[in-house]
């Protein structure tokens, strides 16, 4: 008896199998691609935090913020005026400077010399001091009392600078002439003080030779060195205010 031939059974639904890889493929792309965004939206999350810790502490009200604003400009215009009143007292006190001393001015013996910011009053030491002395003189004490007395008006910090030429000194008293100019400084300095000048403003510098105007192979260039300069801050503050040389 012949058997009957079996047909093999056709499946008809074999693309469910593509179709179910496809969808875990897809599946997986989705969940890689989720864990990526949830990892940066982590990290933006801290740092957004972070900025926010830092931006948001401020004032329970925002006037004080509106103020400090105001402020910077409102220092600046202060700073400005304080600085245009500084000049102008400054300006005041040369004019002072230049009505008590003009004779001396006229002789050339004085010059006033205004820095902007400071003003320098020149003088020869033949004016004030003997050669190799520290002791004024009577014509250093009239012109001395002149600057003294517009000096004790105003609340300028002064610097009295001594300096020589660069011949040296012999004497017991001064080794050098470091010596020699800070005793004259010193000098001019002590007579401001019992004149009234207010000790706390002041200070005594010494140069001695080593800030020379002119040339000292000169006899007119070393006595232009050989001087005292009384130097006028326009600020109020202390001697420790800065001067130029």
């Amino acid at each position: 008896m012949k058997r009957r031939k079996e047909h093999a059974h056709v499946n008809h639904e074999r693309w469910l199998v593509s179709y179910a890889d496809f969808i875990t493929l897809l599946f997986a792309f989705f969940v890689v691609m989720y864990a990526i965004s949830s990892v940066n939206e982590g990290k933006y999350k801290v740092l957004s935090s972070t900025l926010k810790n830092v931006f948001d502490t401020s004032p329970a009200s925002s006037k004080p913020i509106a103020l400090l604003h105001g402020s910077a400009s409102s220092q600046d215009s202060t700073q400005k005026d304080v600085s245009d009143e500084q000049r102008r007292v400054l300006v005041q006190i040369k004019q002072d400077m230049v009505s008590a001393l003009k004779n001396e001015i006229a002789q050339q013996k004085v010059n006033i010399i205004d820095h902007k910011d400071w003003l320098d009053i020149d003088i020869q030491s033949e004016l004030l001091f003997s050669s190799g002395s520290a002791v004024l003189s009577d014509a250093a004490l009239t012109t001395l009392t002149k600057i003294s007395q517009v000096l004790a008006r105003y609340p300028n910090a002064v610097r009295i600078q001594g300096y020589t030429d660069n011949v040296p000194i012999v004497s017991s008293i001064y080794p050098s002439n470091w010596e020699l100019s800070a005793a004259r400084a010193v000098s001019v300095l002590r007579l401001f003080v019992e004149q009234g000048v207010d000790p706390a403003r002041m200070a005594a510098v010494a140069y001695g030779e080593f800030q020379p105007l002119a040339d000292n192979t000169t006899e007119a260039g070393r006595q232009r060195n050989r001087r005292v300069m009384v130097a006028i801050s326009k600020t109020a503050s202390g001697p420790t205010s800065p001067f130029e040389p």
